[in-house]
């Protein structure tokens, strides 16, 4: 029987900075990281979208997602962990449920880290408690298998590793938040046993969901052990190196070696994406944290190669990494939760898992540290708005595991468990790995905005925040930014306090869709605005009550796809500055079907309140066009007929704001009508 014990004692760490100091993802002393991280503490939300989605996260999801973790009948999370502790009780939910409590944790410390709520900190003592009662003597922790009484590593999709990668991640951030060691105390047990491990007695493909490798670099970067870096290194470079041979008939250890999990190829040798939207993002991701330390050149072009596949080929329009549910990839291999064939983007069968895009977000970061080009940024915008927002509902405690771009009106009750989820609805003990991924991202997003390099400050996302921090050469910045973002395209970034004996500079991001930006600086306009997808770069002597005021053009932009996306073809879709537009039929007349609405290629939109929905949202409204047609009951084809066009108001929602009204039918693409 195990026992919960906290050992008493700081774990020897390689440079740990303070709580005040302390980054989201420490590439500080990243050799190939051109970007650095600012201190977490060092911004903070003040009013706006984001402050409000913020206190929402705090408050209600932090609160929700614990609540449903520690009810038996729901999350029954902590009741594993007790349960592989003490040998008694019966494990419930999936094969990943121990990463509910870790990504919980993780949240939670970034939480506290601004608010210092006492009730966090006990909550996080709490599951730290159960953590340390439910890890084997070795390091070893995975509640399924030890309360079951399962042998270890026998079939990838038990996510033994998958587990563990999440672990290392929360007790790093908690330590950087808190201050406290008690959870890093497992992690090193657990880091350790990883690197005795995976090799030649596990072999690495069985991180075939690499959290582990982010996991293990984020160690590596906490305490300077070499090992954990190598151990990283090693699930990167053993991927591909045993492919399973036949396909689909083809025997072997269950996905190792398939094109599901992008293992069929050395990374090195891939020339496209494959497979499962989490596995892909997470590999690249994890590459990427390799490269930034190890400098290993050779890992540098198939990342890129892969970014380049990715956003040009198979990404939806709302960032949607998985647009294929299930299938057989180019290889013969089954997949599911997946990419396809290049231009294969359907929309109502669209998949999408949430976490699929948070693993893009956090790729998209890593190269853009590595690179300071805008073009990550932008991806990491259109994540934000539309690929991962819409997973949580505005109520802070509903969440939807995939994000389809059309839904049918007439459906009828819940298809296919997890895989079609046409209302909100809470995790329970399947829908697990979105909730506390999207709650970590939302409570963290603060520590995206900004980078510095020895230059000055960078500028990546907007919304009303402060900060307050250094810059690389030691000058001391205060600066507030103004802005109404995402509904307006002003933002203005007031310095509050420039402490700086030399000039330094400051770049701004012009996103990829502001064609016709402004840049000015104290009124005078910035000579060398850049094109959209770029960042303006300016340099001074700055001084306290200097203001750069961005004006980002906010009008509608109808979308079309690429021809080959057959299943787009003569439609478009509707954005208006970072933000996806969609038509719900609850916006419709009674008796007008979604199907049968046609956007004029000249239609006019206009912006307008939303009294119905919270956080200021607003919509586009204008009229389209109506194509009255009779029913298509127990008809495949028929021959076209005249049918008349009829004026129809529409309203437009933000894509993100969807399925909050009840159940109802939505698209994000519409019939493109010419007159």
């Amino acid at each position: 029987m195990k026992k919960a014990v906290i050992i008493v004692g700081m774990i020897a760490l390689a440079g740990v900075a303070s709580a005040h100091e302390a980054c989201l993802v420490d590439m500080n002393k990243s050799p190939e990281a051109k970007l650095r991280p600012v201190p977490f503490d060092s911004v903070s939300w003040t009013d706006g979208f984001w402050a409000e989605r913020y206190v929402q996260t705090s408050k209600v999801s932090l609160h929700r997602l614990w609540e449903l973790a520690a009810d038996p009948e729901m999350g029954h999370v902590l009741d594993n962990f007790r349960a592989a502790a003490t040998g008694k009780g019966a494990h419930a939910g999936t094969n990943w449920q121990d990463a509910w409590l870790y990504k919980w944790v993780e949240a939670a410390a970034s939480v506290y880290a601004k608010t210092e709520d006492p009730w966090i900190m006990e909550r996080m003592d709490e599951a730290i408690a159960l953590i340390a009662a439910a890890q084997e003597d070795d390091g070893y922790i995975s509640t399924q298998i030890t309360a079951k009484k399962k042998p270890r590593f026998t079939e990838p999709r038990e996510h033994e590793v998958y587990n563990m990668g999440h672990l290392l991640t929360a007790a790093c951030i908690h330590q950087r938040m808190t201050g406290k060691d008690s959870l890093m105390q497992a992690a090193v047990r657990t880091a350790d046993f990883l690197c005795e491990n995976l090799g030649e007695k596990v072999w690495p493909s069985y991180a075939h969901n690499p959290s582990a490798i982010m996991g293990l670099v984020e160690m590596y970067r906490q305490t300077g052990k070499k090992k954990y870096l190598d151990c990283a290194k090693l699930i990167v470079d053993s991927r591909g190196k045993k492919p399973k041979m036949g396909g689909v008939f083809s025997k072997g250890p269950g996905i190792i070696g398939t094109d599901l999990i992008q293992d069929r190829v050395p990374l090195r040798k891939a020339k496209e994406v494959v497979g499962h939207n989490v596995f892909f993002t997470y590999l690249f991701a994890g590459a990427t944290d390799v490269y930034m330390e190890t400098g290993d050149k050779t890992l540098l072009p198939p990342l890129e190669r892969m970014w380049n596949d990715l956003v040009q080929h198979k990404i939806c329009i709302n960032g949607g990494v998985s647009p294929m549910g299930r299938g057989l990839s180019l290889g013969g291999d089954p997949v599911v939760e997946a990419v396809g064939a290049s231009y294969n983007l359907p929309s109502a069968d669209s998949y999408n898992e949430t976490c699929g895009q948070i693993g893009n977000f956090m790729w998209n970061y890593r190269m853009l540290a590595i690179s300071g080009d805008a073009k990550y940024a932008d991806i990491m915008e259109l994540e934000l708005y539309n690929g991962f927002l819409a997973g949580i509902g505005l109520d802070g405690e509903s969440w939807f595991y995939r994000n389809s771009l059309r839904l049918q009106e007439d459906y009828t009750e819940l298809l296919g468990g997890h895989n079609f989820l046409p209302e909100r609805v809470l995790p329970g003990r399947k829908r697990i790995c979105c909730p506390t991924n999207l709650l970590r991202t939302l409570a963290q997003l603060h520590a995206y905005l900004y980078s510095v390099d020895d230059a000055g400050l960078w500028v990546h996302h907007y919304g009303g925040n402060t900060f307050e921090g250094k810059l690389a050469d030691g000058s001391v910045l205060k600066l507030t930014q103004q802005t109404a973002y995402p509904w307006s395209g002003k933002v203005v970034l007031k310095m509050d306090a420039v402490a700086s004996a030399r000039p330094f500079a400051v770049r701004v991001r012009i996103p990829g869709w502001a064609k016709g930006a402004s840049v000015t600086v104290n009124g005078t306009p910035v000579a060398n605005t850049p094109k959209a997808g770029a960042y303006c770069f300016m340099k001074r002597k700055w001084a306290a009550g200097d203001r750069i005021e961005l004006d980002l053009p906010m009008q509608p932009r109808l979308m079309t796809a690429h021809p080959k996306a057959e299943q787009l073809r003569n439609q478009v879709a509707v954005m208006q500055g970072p933000l996806l537009y969609c038509v719900e039929s609850k916006d419709l007349p009674e008796g007008k079907a979604m199907d049968n609405v046609c956007i004029p290629a000249d239609i006019v939109l206009k912006t307008a309140p939303a009294s119905d929905l919270p956080f200021g949202i607003q919509v586009l409204e204008g009229h389209a066009l109506y194509r009255d047609a009779k029913s298509w009951e127990g008809e495949l084809y028929r021959p076209l007929g005249a049918a008349a066009l009829t004026d129809l108001p529409i309203r437009m929602i933000p894509y993100f704001a969807w399925a909050n009204r009840g159940p109802g039918g939505m698209t994000a693409w519409l019939p493109l009508s010419i007159r």
